[in-house]
């Protein structure tokens, strides 16, 4: 893993993400008509891309998955459109973090996989992982079935509908006579508290530190709330993780907000769990944080960044 220190490259991305250098949108307008359409042509005769709006960012995400994986992906209406250069950079550090066991055959649960199911697509496409991806909400399943259907992954990748909200594996463990042992697991849990009287009200950053994001918001309100909001998710995760300590090598977890992540550490120290990392993910103006923890005996670096 690549250490940053300072300010040098605060908004660097993974060293191996293909998106570290930014994509000629001029050319890419050329080449694919429908995101070309979403675009607009400057006085100099390049094009520029609006990211505050939610069909550019559609069709930008499409054409960015086909160009760079070949891979042909559509999104339920109204659902979240996944960031392709922060979903590359979860998907580089679980990779740094396989990189270690020297395993042949690679197997990956995808925690909310969305109606994308970009995380075990890109994981399946780019490294023959086998995934296991997980999803409550009907239209979402759907979508990400057909999108596997389409890229034919379906050997790679089995989309679960998940009969309880409340269980993260706890429910597709008991139904599953094999017991096959799965290296990691991921999940970009739901950001905002649903208790909350306006739950998208809270402003998370400091505007004299971090810049606003230059993408607009998008995903339905189930995808994007629950109760306790992403605390509490990612608690229920280490909660069921400590009932299925062999089922799962690596545990992780993205979070959004950088002051939940040492309420997060606390809450795996209360609970005994020493094997712990940390990573931040560094896109534009927009910066991730992601946990990981093992009961396993190797060690996990304490403290990496995908800078």
């Amino acid at each position: 893993m690549v250490k940053t220190k300072g300010n040098a490259k605060k908004f660097g991305m993974h060293p191996r993400n293909i998106l570290r250098q930014p994509p000629d949108y001029t050319k890419l307008a050329i080449k694919y008509k429908d995101f070309r359409k979403e675009c607009e042509l400057e006085l100099n005769g390049k094009v520029s891309v609006n990211f505050r709006n939610e069909k550019t960012l559609r069709e930008l995400t499409k054409m960015l998955l086909k160009e760079y994986f070949d891979l042909n992906v559509d999104f339920a209406p109204g659902s979240l459109v996944p960031t392709l250069a922060l979903r590359l950079n979860y998907i580089l550090w679980l990779e740094d973090l396989m990189e270690p066991l020297k395993l042949q055959e690679i197997r990956g649960i995808d925690i909310g996989c969305g109606s994308s199911c970009i995380y075990s697509l890109l994981g399946a496409k780019k490294n023959g992982w086998h995934m296991l991806a997980l999803e409550s909400k009907p239209q979402n399943i759907e979508y990400a079935r057909e999108n596997v259907k389409k890229n034919q992954l379906d050997e790679l990748i089995e989309v679960y509908a998940q009969p309880d909200k409340t269980s993260i594996f706890k429910s597709y463990f008991e139904k599953e006579q094999k017991e096959l042992q799965y290296h990691f697991c991921l999940c970009n849990p739901p950001f905002f508290d649903s208790n909350l009287a306006n739950p998208f009200g809270g402003n998370t950053r400091n505007p004299e530190r971090r810049p606003a994001p230059n993408n607009a918001r998008t995903g339905s309100q189930e995808e994007l709330t629950c109760v306790g909001g992403e605390v509490r998710f990612v608690q229920r995760i280490i909660d069921e993780s400590l009932e299925n300590k062999l089922r799962v090598r690596i545990f992780t977890t993205m979070l959004g907000v950088k002051a939940n992540v040492p309420r997060i550490l606390d809450y795996l120290k209360e609970r005994q769990v020493a094997n712990v990392a940390t990573t931040e993910f560094h896109q534009g103006h927009t910066t991730r944080w992601a946990v990981a923890w093992s009961f396993h005996s190797e060690p996990l670096s304490q403290e990496t960044s995908c800078n």
